[in-house]
This record gives C-alpha cells, sequence and structure tokens, in this order.
C-alpha cells in the first residue's frame, strides 16, 4: 500500500458521461495497435534520494508544480509544501549526466545560471530533516532506516526553517562521474531508457486507445534493468522483487479535433500538460485515482490547431504501480490516399493502374485528418512534405507526379506525407507499364526478355565448341524496346491491339552451314551442317503484325537477319615456355601423352630428340596441304607455314607445320623449334613470335601466332 490513508476520486460518473457526450468521428483504417515514444528516469529506491520510497503523509497533493513549464518543457516545483517531497521536481524529468546542459527551471534565468552564475549541479543539494519529540534532526541521504518509533508519520517535515536547499553540505556525498569530479550529492543520479507504450484500439467509433498496467498486471517497465531491484521499506516488509523509483515522460503531437478526452488512473505524481499549460493535476504519493479533461472545453474554437501533449508520471513508493490511459488523442497518424484527378479526393486509386508505355498519367496525393476530412494543399497541407517513390527510388517531391515512364514494367509507387510535427502516413500502389504492338522482331538464343538498355536484342548464332544444334527464339518489340511476347500466331481480340495470324518463317540462306526446323514456328532448331565448322553465313525469320488504324487495317512484315556458323579462330600453345636452346627437350618436360601426340611435329622439325620447344596449333577446320611444301620425315605433308620473328620483327626462322599423326586429332599440328635461326646458330635470351599461317579446306585463311621465351 501508497499509505494507510486511502484516498481515491470517484470520477467514473463524469469520464463515462464525457464518452456519450464525445461526437462520432470517422478515423479510415484505424490500426488495433500504436506505439507511443516515452522516456522513462530510473532512481534509486535505497533511501539515498530524499523524495523517492521515503515515510509519508500521503495523499492526493494538488499544486505541487507550476501551471506551466519552463523553457525546457519540464514541470517545475512551487515552493515548499509541507509533506510534499517535491523540491527535487527539477531532477525527475532530466538526465542527471547532462544537468549542466539544461537551462535554469526559473524562466527569468534562461541562461542556465542563477544570479551568482551558478549551474544545476552546483546550486542544488537537497537536506531532509525530521522532527522527534518538536526537535528537527538532520537525515542525510542515504540513510537506511526505518521511522523512529517514537515518531509518526504526521511527524515528518522537510527542510530547515521552513526548507532550504544547500550546496556543499555533507561533502562525503560528493562523486566522481565519467571522470568529472562534482560538488554535488548524487541522490538524483539517474538511468534513463528510450522506450514506447503501445496503446490498444478501445473504442472504434470515438478512436480512443488504451494503455493499461494495473492490478494483477502492474506497471513495473523497468524490472531488473536501471538500478535493479533495490531494497525498498514498506509496510509489508522490506523487498527486493521490484524495481521501484522510477519517472516518465511522454510527449506526443497532435491536431486538435471535436470530442477529444483524455482520462487517467494510476499512482503515484501524474501532471499532464497541453504545450506548456497544465490540464491535469494529480501530485503526491497516493493510491489510484483518476482524472480527467476534454479538449472542447480547454480550447473551444480551436479544431485543426496543432499541439503538444506533454504526460509526467511517477512512481515514488512501494509497493504497487497503476497506470491506465484512456484517450483518442495519441491517435494514429492522418491517412492518405493517392488519385487520379486531383487532391480533392476524387478519383482515388484503389487496385493496379494500367499506363500503356507512351502515355503519361499524373498521381495526385490526397491528405486527410484524424476525422477523415481531406486538406487543401496549402492551407491543410504543404506540398513540400509530400515525397514521391518508385521501387523505392525518390522521384519527386511535391502534390502531384507525373508518370511518363516508357520501360515496361511494375512500378511500386508511394507516396509519404512527413511534416515532421507527427508520425508520416503512406500510401502504396502499383502501376503496370504495357508494352506497345511490336515494330521489330529479333533472333535470341534465350526466350528471356533482355532488358531495354541492351545495345542490340539480337544474337548471331555461333555454335559453341562441340555444340552441333542450338534453339533459337523468334522476340517482339515494341518501339521503345519493351519485349511484346514471341511471333506465334496471335488472335485478334478485343484486348489486342494488333493481331499475328501466323507465326514466324525462318530461312537458311547456306543449306550447308546450317539448317533450321521447324521453317514456321515462334522458335527453332539451328542444326549445324557440313560447313558449319569455320564458315558463317546468315539465318532470317520474318514475322506480319497486323493493326487497325483508324479503322483500316494495315499489316507490316518484320524481318531479322543473324549470322550462323563458326568463326572460330583456333589456338595455339608453346610449351616449355621459356626454354633453353640445346637443353630443354620436350620429351622430358612435356607429358608424354603431349609428346606422343605429337610425334610426328618432333620428327619431322628436324632434330628427332625433341630438344627445343614444342608448338602445337588447333584449327577450326581441317588445313590443306601446302603446295611445294617441304615433305618432312615418314613423309610428312606440310599443311602450313610457321615463321619466328625476333622483338624487332626480323625472320629469324620459317619452317613446315605438320600434322599431329594418324592417331592424332584431324584439326592438331605442331612443329619443334630447336632454338636456331635461319643460318643455324642458337638464338639469344628474349621474346620472341611465332606466326603460323594456312589454308582450310574451304580455302579459308587461317594465321594466329603465339610468344616465346628464350632463357639461358
Amino acid at each position: 500500500m501508497k499509505t494507510p490513508q486511502i484516498f481515491k476520486i470517484a470520477v467514473f460518473m463524469a469520464v463515462a458521461a464525457m464518452f456519450l457526450a464525445a461526437p462520432v468521428w470517422a478515423q479510415p483504417q484505424l490500426p488495433a495497435t500504436i506505439n507511443i515514444p516515452v522516456t522513462f528516469y530510473d532512481f534509486r529506491s535505497d533511501r539515498s534520494n530524499p523524495e523517492f520510497e521515503q515515510p509519508h503523509m500521503g495523499g492526493l497533493r494538488t499544486g505541487m508544480v507550476e501551471r506551466e513549464l519552463d523553457d525546457d518543457n519540464k514541470p517545475v516545483a512551487t515552493a515548499p509544501m509541507d509533506n510534499n517531497l517535491n523540491q527535487g521536481v527539477r531532477f525527475w524529468f532530466r538526465d542527471w549526466n547532462n544537468l549542466n546542459s539544461y537551462r535554469m527551471a526559473a524562466r527569468t534565468h534562461p541562461q542556465g545560471r542563477d544570479p551568482a552564475g551558478r549551474t544545476y549541479l552546483q546550486r542544488f543539494r537537497p537536506i531532509y530533516q525530521y522532527r522527534v519529540n518538536g526537535q528537527y534532526t538532520a537525515a542525510p541521504p542515504g540513510i537506511r532506516q526505518p521511522l523512529p518509533a517514537n515518531v509518526d508519520a504526521s511527524g515528518w517535515r522537510e527542510g530547515n526553517a521552513p526548507f532550504q536547499w544547500q550546496r556543499n553540505a555533507y561533502t562525503a556525498q560528493e562523486a566522481v562521474v565519467n571522470g568529472v569530479q562534482f560538488s554535488v550529492d548524487t541522490a538524483f543520479k539517474n538511468i534513463i531508457f528510450r522506450e514506447e507504450l503501445t496503446f490498444t484500439l478501445a473504442n472504434r467509433t470515438t478512436g480512443m486507445y488504451e494503455f493499461s498496467r494495473r492490478e494483477g498486471n502492474p506497471f513495473f517497465p523497468l524490472n531488473g534493468r536501471g538500478f535493479g531491484n533495490e531494497w525498498v521499506s514498506t509496510d509489508a516488509g522490506n523487498q527486493t522483487t521490484r524495481n521501484f523509483a522510477f519517472t516518465m515522460e511522454m510527449e506526443f503531437q497532435f491536431q486538435v479535433r471535436p470530442g477529444m478526452v483524455f482520462n487517467f488512473e494510476g499512482d503515484d505524481d501524474v501532471w499532464v500538460f497541453i504545450d506548456k499549460q497544465l490540464v491535469l493535476d494529480l501530485g503526491g504519493i497516493h493510491l489510484p485515482v483518476s482524472g480527467s479533461f476534454n479538449l472542447d472545453n480547454l480550447f473551444p474554437g480551436q479544431v485543426g490547431a496543432y499541439k503538444t501533449l506533454r504526460v509526467f508520471y511517477a512512481e515514488r513508493h512501494a509497493d504497487g504501480s497503476n497506470i491506465w490511459i484512456q484517450t483518442n488523442i495519441v491517435a494514429p497518424p492522418s491517412s492518405m490516399d493517392i488519385s487520379t484527378i486531383g487532391n480533392s479526393g476524387g478519383g482515388l486509386v484503389t487496385g493496379p493502374i494500367e499506363k500503356s508505355a507512351d502515355s503519361t498519367v499524373t498521381l495526385y496525393s490526397v491528405v486527410y485528418d484524424d476525422l477523415g476530412n481531406v486538406l487543401t494543399p496549402g492551407t491543410g497541407y504543404d506540398c513540400n512534405h509530400v515525397t514521391w517513390t518508385i521501387n523505392n527510388t525518390v522521384v519527386g517531391r511535391g502534390c502531384e507526379l507525373v508518370v511518363a515512364d516508357s520501360i515496361a514494367r511494375q512500378l511500386n509507387i508511394t507516396s509519404i506525407y512527413n511534416d515532421g510535427r507527427n508520425p508520416p502516413v503512406t500510401k502504396a500502389i502499383t502501376m503496370n507499364v504495357k508494352a506497345l504492338p511490336p515494330v521489330s522482331i529479333h533472333i535470341q538464343r534465350t526466350p528471356d526478355p533482355k532488358p531495354v538498355t541492351a545495345t542490340s536484342f539480337s544474337d548471331d548464332i555461333y555454335f559453341n565448341p562441340g555444340e552441333t544444334h542450338t534453339t533459337v527464339y523468334a522476340v517482339l518489340r515494341d518501339k521503345y524496346g519493351n519485349y511484346v511476347g514471341m511471333a506465334g500466331v496471335v488472335n485478334r481480340g478485343s484486348d489486342n491491339d494488333w493481331w499475328g495470324p501466323s507465326a514466324a518463317q525462318w530461312t537458311s540462306v547456306d543449306l550447308e552451314v546450317a539448317t533450321v526446323s521447324p521453317p514456321v514456328a515462334a522458335s527453332t532448331i539451328v542444326q549445324k551442317e557440313r560447313r558449319g565448322e569455320g564458315t558463317e553465313s546468315d539465318i532470317i525469320v520474318s514475322y506480319q503484325a497486323c493493326y487497325i488504324r483508324n479503322t483500316v487495317t494495315e499489316c507490316v512484315t518484320l524481318s531479322d537477319t543473324v549470322a550462323v556458323g563458326s568463326r572460330s579462330t583456333g589456338s595455339a600453345a608453346v610449351g616449355p615456355s621459356p626454354f633453353v636452346p640445346g637443353v630443354t627437350n620436350v620429351n622430358t618436360t612435356l607429358p608424354p601423352s603431349v609428346t606422343t601426340f605429337y610425334k610426328d611435329a618432333i620428327n619431322n622439325s628436324g632434330n628427332g630428340t625433341g630438344h627445343g620447344v614444342l608448338i602445337t596449333i588447333d584449327t577450326p577446320k581441317p588445313l590443306q596441304v601446302v603446295p611445294g611444301g617441304t615433305i618432312g620425315a615418314r613423309g610428312a605433308q606440310p599443311y602450313g607455314i610457321i615463321m619466328i620473328y625476333d622483338a624487332v620483327g626480323n625472320v629469324v626462322r620459317r619452317a613446315s607445320l605438320y600434322w599431329s599423326g594418324p592417331d592424332g586429332a584431324r584439326r592438331s599440328y605442331g612443329y619443334v623449334w630447336d632454338g636456331k635461326n635461319q643460318n643455324g646458330r642458337y638464338v639469344g635470351p628474349g621474346t620472341y613470335l611465332a606466326r603460323v599461317s594456312g589454308r582450310d579446306e574451304d580455302g579459308i585463311n587461317f594465321s594466329i601466332q603465339k610468344k616465346i621465351g628464350v632463357t639461358k
């Protein structure tokens, strides 16, 4: 119990009357819960604080704070009143570690210092005395003792004839905080928690939200935190099961509307201010008491005005802690919509918007107040506070947004209204940008739509190594490059502004390079034929698209041509590189399978021992025998010419390229250079270039080159 005296104000009939009298107002889509930011200040409950967990007279004590907040929007204690324990109010809702940054509570000294130049921490330190047999005896903070047996609660007083705050008394209480020495008592040291209270929707018609922690579910938000569950002295004995001695501050900005009420029941001190004006005074250490107010009576004729609700709550004595707030002041933010015709509320978007790639749609923000009334741009709300995003990217600010996107895709559009005073409100819609009728056809190796930013939508059909066939697709695109669909049969219908009476037709220019099957389809298989390796030809696709323009049917033929075949340039390799002329032996430095594969190249290079570097060539198609070329060992035919140059371009060696052997690949050739020049002398260290040239079986010239390193 808070005190032996039971004190409770019966105002439930008045509260009920206010509910009945409150006008009905509409709030679209009220959420089931809303979260309101609050700040908790945890204090010591071990009697080191002179105003928390101290013996007291108890009961409701109005008039403990002034009717106007100070320059920091904090309560100001009134002149000392018997048994209030209120002279430290200036510390109850301030960060103790940052007191010197606050301005003075006395509004005559806004610079934060008194006439003597002293700051908060320098000026104030409480001294409390209690009276024994009519005599005052000092009881400095920190004393953990129960009330003396010969002193009853009514004998307690605060102050020193009649009350006094002093500086530097009890120097043993001085402390070092964050490395700074303070000549001040630490009685009001606190720990800060910035959290939220979750209010639950209690009445959808009146917009009432409620926060309730009482009776079987008491209000102890800091249990196990802050200073912890400290020793407290109660009528029922000492206990450490809960964290008492804390305060709470709540601030909420709102717009005045008819029928706004605030109802409270709880303990201990509660002061409620609208802006800086005190509107509910339930001070004192007491059992749960009730109070309420109605803004229609407090601020007549101010509907639409912006104001700030400030609630200051204190839990100062064991063992109960109760709080119940029911109000439609702490309301969800105003709602908003998006319109296609203006800001007045008509033409609201209720589903996806369909827009063609070449059309423009203007969107408008529609903002409502808490009554559901549409606000007027410029007077009801500021267009500069409206932000538009498309796919999470900010694209504009203001009361309207012009959307002229020509890329076919889904746009996720959000309008956000944030005036900096209330929680922001948003509205999100989707817009589907549709492609236009096709104006071009493209051959692709995949059916997937390519982005419109691609430099080319068509793919040349070059066969990969070992690839004998591939599937290709005919893709339609509009004038912006948007993917329209596959070039199949498209039926004429009410939803189409174009159609295709037949699927795409495929043609191969050279049937010995590649063939297509089927010839009429949205996709076809391209088969590599006899001359498809190392040779190029073309594949052609055509498609007829029909439109109705000015009631007249008009058909056009779309076509695309791409290359088909193989344009491989072959490959070249040397090994080992670098090599030492006359020393390196390819038979021992390369794997046996390699040297065996190129045995003709080794034997036909003039040094059957294999000393030197092996130059290997793979060609796209077999090479022709070089007329008049040098016949190699075992009658090997020359299939190309190899030229070796030094770093400045001088010819070092000219020789023939030989086939890799009867058991080798059909398109593999090689040569072993022993490191000698045309005169039979070893070349010096450096980098040399081997260039191979020849003609394939189709008469197409072939050439390739590779660098060789020579060392000692």
